[in-house]
């Protein structure tokens, strides 16, 4: 479809309904390739749901979703991920019975050579390489969520979709989190990032949806979309 051809990602239409409460309505969000693109919106607006159905966690949405211009809609997380498309969660989902490096390795592609040294060597980024060894479940809760950050890119995807990656991390792992997105897009990579400190948003955020009762209410960069009266009463209070 042309409305996609500049495009990463594109949402048009969709909509998801459980048991006759309708979380997404509609939702039409365009991701520029090797854009950071921020969705912000209150609790219960629908981000996280859109995330299940865009990385197929969740395949009863309706409408399209086209990623590099091919149809995504309904397809199986595992193809979408091998396909360049990852995703991490609110909460972490690291094997607790495997190694840290091991963490890594099981989340590379099928036949990849180097994977071994790819994992070493992701981990050496964020200073962790003398935990490869150590079971998962030892390493602090910003650790974690750092090593799942790392787990998605063994993948070497083109789009990441980040759901609160720093949510509860302490100020010094946020800072390492947000210098690899920062290095990671000056080098290609994608990002669209749920994130509630607006800071963030500001910062890292070019282009900026905004969702509230599963629409899409405002769309632009932060400064506007805070002016905008809809977001002012949906997400701000005022």
């Amino acid at each position: 479809m042309d409305y996609c051809q500049n495009h990463i990602l594109c949402i048009h239409d969709l909509s998801r309904n459980f048991g006759g409460v309708q979380a997404l309505h509609g939702v039409d969000i365009h991701i520029l390739r090797g854009g950071i693109t921020g969705l912000i919106g209150p609790n219960g607006s629908g981000k996280t749901t859109l995330f299940q159905a865009v990385s197929g966690m969740d395949r009863d949405a309706t409408g399209d979703v086209r990623f590099s211009n091919k149809s995504i809609l309904g397809k199986r997380a595992s193809k979408i991920y091998h396909a360049g498309l990852a995703r991490t969660f609110q909460l972490s989902r690291l094997f607790p019975e495997l190694t840290v490096l091991e963490n890594l390795m099981v989340a590379a592609r099928p036949n990849m050579p180097g994977t071994h040294k790819q994992a070493t060597q992701l981990l050496m980024r964020i200073n962790l390489h003398h935990y490869e060894n150590v079971l998962a479940s030892v390493l602090s809760y910003g650790q974690k969520r750092l090593v799942e950050f790392l787990r998605v890119l063994m993948s070497a995807p083109e789009l990441i979709l980040l759901d609160e990656p720093a949510a509860g991390i302490n100020p010094t792992l946020r800072q390492t989190l947000w210098s690899m997105v920062r290095e990671l897009n000056a080098q290609g990579t994608s990002f669209f990032i749920i994130e509630h400190d607006m800071s963030v948003i500001a910062d890292l955020c070019a282009d900026v949806y905004v969702l509230n009762e599963g629409e899409v209410i405002a769309h632009g960069d932060l400064e506007s979309v805070r002016q905008d009266k809809h977001v002012l009463e949906a997400y701000f209070g005022a």
